[in-house]
């Protein structure tokens, strides 16, 4: 029997980190003194990315992305001592682990996802994290998630994204894999989910 594999996101899917990032954003505006509405950018990173976000403001007012995605950068990792897991993030963990299904970590925050892992306790659970410290193309390119299919021999039918976002199950679907998120989708090889506990029902 093929095993199964999860490849996760992690802000806003393993971790509650929105709060931190507006913050980071906010304080990002502030500093390019840019008008900032934080209704509007958080319905923005919700159905895009935060990186999405940063282009856009690149072509508006003309602001390099690389200045800034590090500013942003340092203020969310500022804040990353209050990045909380999700409610039934351990739980899912351990029947995963019990159930032997391989676990990853695919997201775009930096290279401050391990130390927040370790932090949080859950580190041990995931046999590699990339971040976008790694350089893969950035979602819902498949090139981070060809590289682990390739380099662990994953099988795509029984892989699956779990994520929060449009942008994670578009990037399931050019990955030829399966999405589980908290957003409805008429993918056929889609699960919506409202609690993280849902995957247990849906994954046996």
């Amino acid at each position: 029997m093929t095993k199964k594999t999860f490849i996760w996101d992690f802000d806003g899917t393993l971790v509650d980190s929105y709060p931190a990032i507006l913050e980071s954003l906010e304080v990002t505006y502030q500093h390019f003194d840019l008008p900032f509405d934080r209704v509007s950018v958080e319905k923005y990173i919700l159905e895009k990315s935060t990186g999405d976000l940063l282009l856009d403001l690149e072509k508006a007012y003309g602001i390099s992305f690389e200045d800034l995605k590090k500013k942003q950068s340092l203020e969310q990792a500022a804040r990353d001592d209050s990045i909380v897991l999700m409610a039934g993030a351990i739980e899912v963990l351990e029947w995963a682990r019990k159930e032997e299904i391989q676990n990853f970590i695919y997201t775009h925050k930096g290279a401050t996802t391990a130390s927040v892992l370790e932090r949080l306790g859950i580190s041990d659970y995931f046999t590699e994290v990339i971040t976008s410290a790694n350089g893969f193309k950035r979602k819902p390119h498949p090139q981070a998630i060809d590289y682990l299919v390739e380099k662990y021999q994953l099988t795509r039918t029984t892989t699956t994204y779990i994520g929060d976002r449009s942008l994670d199950m578009n990037l399931a679907f050019e990955a030829d894999i399966k999405s589980i998120n908290f957003k409805k989708s008429e993918h056929n090889c889609h699960h919506t989910i409202n609690h993280l506990t849902d995957i247990m029902a849906i994954s046996h």
